[in-house]
C-alpha cells in the first residue's frame, strides 16, 4: 500500500493506516525525507513507526544518517523504533561493526529522549541458528530486548511465527516476558492464513495465562512501507 500522494485525499482510517505501518526512510535522500515528513504533516500524522535499517546502519554513512533522522521526525511525530535484525554474516565480505545489541543501546543512548517504545523483529535465520541446548539469551534479540527494558523503554517482539513457539515456551520459565510489553504475531508470511494466525494468538493466550505472563499478543496485517528511493537491501520486517 503507497502512501496517499494527494494530502487533501487523505481520510482519518488512512492516516490510522499509515500510523500502524512501518515506515523505512532513505536516510541517504535528505530532501526526499524532509518532503516526506512535510506530507505527513499536512495529513495529520502525530504517531510513526520508524524502520532501523541495521545493514544500512553498518554502513559508512548510515550511522550518521539515523543520527541526523531521528531528531528531524521527533520535531514532528512520537516514535517506536522498529529494529530488524540482520543474519549472523558478513556485509559486504566484512563483519558488521555493530550487532543487534549496540546498535539498539546507540539508538537508546543518544536519541532516547525521543521515544519510549521499540520493536524487535525476529527474522527467519534467527529461528535456525539457536540449537535446543544452546543458551537461548545468547540470541541477538533477547540480549537486545533484556537491555533495552533495563534502559528504561518498553519493548515488543515483531515478526513472530508458529515456528517460535518452542523458543517462546523455552523464555517462558525464564522470566524473560516481565521485560517485553508485547509481541506481535506475523499474518504476512504466504503460508500463515488469518485462521492460522488466530488459531496461534490463541495458543499463545492459553500458554501465557497458564504461566502467569501479562505480555500482550497482537496479530499484524499491515504491511511496511519502504520510502528508500535506492536501497541497498530488501528491507525485512
Amino acid at each position: 500500500m503507497k502512501l496517499d500522494p494527494h494530502p487533501e485525499n487523505a481520510t482519518f482510517s488512512q492516516n490510522n493506516l499509515i500510523e500502524e505501518k512501518i515506515l523505512w526512510f532513505p536516510i541517504r535522500n535528505r530532501k526526499r525525507v524532509i518532503h516526506e515528513v512535510e506530507r505527513l504533516k499536512s495529513v495529520g500524522i502525530r504517531q510513526l513507526k520508524v524502520g532501523v535499517d541495521c545493514i544500512e546502519f553498518n554502513t559508512k554513512k548510515g550511522m550518521r544518517g539515523y543520527d541526523w533522522l531521528i531528531p528531524l521526525l521527533a520535531d514532528s511525530f512520537d516514535l517506536e523504533l522498529c529494529f530488524d535484525n540482520f543474519p549472523m554474516k558478513t556485509i559486504c565480505g566484512k563483519a558488521p561493526k555493530h550487532w543487534l545489541p549496540e546498535i539498539v543501546e546507540h539508538f537508546i543512548f543518544r536519541h532516547g529522549d525521543h521515544f519510549d517504545n521499540i520493536q524487535l523483529c525476529r527474522q527467519s535465520l534467527d529461528r535456525a541458528k539457536h540449537p535446543g541446548d544452546e543458551n537461548i539469551f545468547a540470541e541477538d534479540m533477547v540480549f537486545s530486548a533484556t537491555w533495552a527494558r533495563y534502559l528504561g523503554k518498553k519493548v515488543c517482539l515483531g515478526k513472530i511465527q508458529p515456528g517460535d513457539f518452542e523458543w517462546i515456551s523455552k523464555l517462558v520459565p525464564t522470566r524473560f516476558f516481565a521485560h517485553i510489553d508485547s509481541i506481535e504475531i506475523d499474518n504476512e508470511n504466504g503460508d500463515l492464513g488469518s485462521n492460522s494466525a488466530k488459531f496461534y494468538e490463541r495458543a499463545l493466550q492459553s500458554l501465557f495465562h497458564a504461566k502467569g505472563v501479562d505480555t500482550k499478543i497482537r496479530c499484524c496485517q499491515l504491511t511496511s512501507t519502504n520510502l528508500n528511493l535506492s536501497s541497498t537491501r530488501g528491507i525485512a520486517c
